[in-house]
């Protein structure tokens, strides 16, 4: 080695070591050196929030803050990673806001909310609904700082707040804020902003790094903030079987959005969990009426590229989400500040009330598997809900609704009825042509054709009511039974909630398949499905048509027994308006031996 290289080393050393006194003289800060959480709110909350600006020059890679940590007194130790959160003496604060829309609890081990109850809406053993499974765990994962070459996880952070222990909001639009306050050892300041609107259901949500350049040496500058959502939400409804497949998680990139399901996490947790890169608009879970969700504020022609991460925690049986959004910068000069904002939603999945966020919130009701009847559906509940403005009990709204169906649809059942009435009376001809063309298959179908051009009948029209009301009916099926409208809606006697079945009392021994209920309406729905084959006419008769008229009626009080009453409630009026139009059909309609029928 040469003299020129043995002094570059020797010059390198030097800097090096005295760059390590310089910084231990200056910048060092023993534990007890954090600034006061009070002043440190006051000052902060004094400067003018932000628009954009430019960040300054980044800094330069450097060594890691373990590499330069000088040597510390046993009496002071400290961890070599000096971006870990100072600890917090004491019992963690809470704090609890009220507005007449809910009251939450916010707790300052994470900055985070452990209780939620929507003031509302009755939960299924009394009082106010409650979204948030109860636990004093902590989650191992939470609010997340993402620097340039480090990671700060804030899940085990404990926060100093100078927020009162109550805060009530009672005024139209009046709004307040809780800011929670950590510091890690090398002297960042980390600020989790909660504002609260005495109208709204949503909270806004802002994470802030503040700090001397110093304070990053080894990690580089924030890049982003992870928004975690931990604490998966809790069952509200009686039915905890019936509620079970509600349980979904859910990300909405640019216009794609993915769902998870919370059965599928213990079998495979790997089905829950997924990542998501572009044009993030949303993430969040949902149980069976209500949603906790992370929305992404847009400005037009700025679109907001980040990540979303679905997850779970089996042990708990709980899905998670978090939110990656980029930081913004603010100010300029040494002392660092940047931010990012998550707008979070806690509350319920009211189709009007999701589409006044016009971030494509509404997307998350379950309008079930078959998605091309979801407009229709949207339309039929956007319907259901403004005639409640007129008839305050949605079981005559679904009663209306019923009949006027049957009223539109009036012309095709006639139609339909007549036409299987000829066929009916057509029977001892196709029987002849039968009999006569049993051995020319070809010939007989020619004949039967020709029969029913002479007598002008299709066969087909038989099945154009069905196949027409049908999309409707499929549409209300998937409106109805997810829609918060009618959770605990009463209609009248022994039906207090059009959301569950009409359970009137139990059975002493639970039926297979039915279950220890014995509900009414399906029962009801049954027999007059049995009445109306009774006056509904045929082509085919027989043994076969027979069994499956009895069948039939069956299979519907199977399918309907334990389906929301709202919905049994529907076709229930809907048979007994068939068998009305066809018992007055017939009536009306002239009875002259097929050929002349009309």
């Amino acid at each position: 080695m040469d003299k020129r290289t043995v002094l570059a080393f020797a010059l390198i050393f030097l800097v090096y070591m005295g760059w390590m006194k310089f910084y231990e003289k200056n910048y060092r800060q023993p534990p007890g050196a954090a600034a006061d959480s009070a002043a440190v709110a006051a000052d902060t909350a004094a400067e003018p929030t932000t628009s954009r600006y430019e960040r300054p020059a980044p800094v330069q890679p450097a060594p890691t803050a373990a590499e330069v940590a000088p040597a510390i007194p046993d009496d002071q130790a400290r961890p070599l990673d000096m971006l870990e959160p100072v600890p917090v003496a004491g019992r963690p604060a809470t704090v609890v806001v009220q507005t007449p829309l809910y009251e939450l609890e916010l707790s300052a081990a994470g900055a985070r909310i452990t209780r939620w109850l929507g003031l509302e809406y009755p939960g299924p053993e009394g009082g106010p609904v409650s979204l948030i499974p109860g636990t004093d765990i902590l989650p191992a994962r939470g609010d997340a700082i993402l620097f340039q070459r480090r990671e700060l996880e804030l899940g085990q952070a404990v926060y100093t707040t100078d927020s009162p222990a109550e805060v009530v909001l009672v005024g139209d639009d009046e709004e307040r804020s809780v800011v929670f306050v950590a510091e890690t050892y090398s002297g960042l300041q980390i600020r989790k902003t909660f504002t609260f609107n005495s109208g709204r259901y949503d909270i806004g949500l802002e994470v802030e790094v503040a700090g001397d350049q110093n304070a990053l040496l080894g990690v580089g500058d924030p890049v982003s903030v992870r928004f975690a959502w931990q604490e998966g939400i809790a069952s509200t409804e009686q039915d905890k079987k019936m509620e079970a497949g509600s349980f979904r998680s859910f990300a909405l990139v640019g216009e794609d959005i993915s769902f998870k399901k919370r059965q599928d996490l213990a079998k495979d947790p790997e089905k829950v969990r997924e990542s998501f890169q572009g044009t993030v608009q949303l993430a969040g879970l949902q149980n069976k009426y209500f949603l906790v969700a992370g929305l992404v504020a847009q400005e037009p022609g700025q679109p907001v590229v980040g990540s979303i991460h679905l997850d779970g925690a089996p042990e708990r049986n709980q899905l998670t989400w978090a939110v990656d959004l980029p930081c913004r910068y603010v100010g300029t000069g040494s002392e660092l500040r940047a931010t990012s904002q998550l707008q979070l939603f806690v509350g319920p999945s009211e189709v009007d009330l999701l589409k006044l966020y016009g971030c494509g919130l509404e997307r998350t009701i379950d309008f079930g598997p078959l998605k091309i009847f979801h407009p229709l559906a949207s339309l039929v509940l956007t319907f259901i809900v403004w005639m409640y403005q007129f008839i305050p009990n949605y079981g005559v709204i679904i009663v209306l609704f019923s009949v006027l169906t049957k009223i539109l649809f009036y012309p095709l059942t006639r139609t339909s009825t007549r036409s299987m009435k000829k066929m009916q009376e057509l029977q001892p001809k196709i029987k002849a042509l039968q009999e006569k063309y049993k051995d020319k298959k070809e010939k007989l179908s020619q004949e039967t054709m020709k029969l029913y051009r002479e007598e002008k009948v299709n066969p087909m029209s038989g099945c154009l009511p069905i196949l027409v009301q049908s999309p409707v009916f499929i549409a209300l099926f998937q409106a109805l039974r997810n829609t918060i409208a009618l959770r605990q809606a009463p209609f009248a006697l022994w039906i207090d909630d059009l959301a569950q079945p009409d359970a009137m009392f139990q059975l002493p021994i639970a039926l297979p398949i039915l279950g220890a209920n014995f509900n009414l309406l399906p029962i009801l729905m049954a027999l007059s499905m049995y009445f109306q084959t009774k006056l509904t006419p045929t082509a085919a008769s027989g043994g076969q048509m027979a069994i499956m008229n009895t069948m039939m009626p069956i299979l519907m009080l199977v399918f309907f027994y334990n389906m929301p009453s709202g919905l049994v409630l529907y076709w229930l009026v809907n048979t007994l308006m068939t068998i009305y139009q066809t018992w007055r059909i017939h009536q009306t309609a002239p009875t002259t031996g097929g050929a002349k029928a009309a």
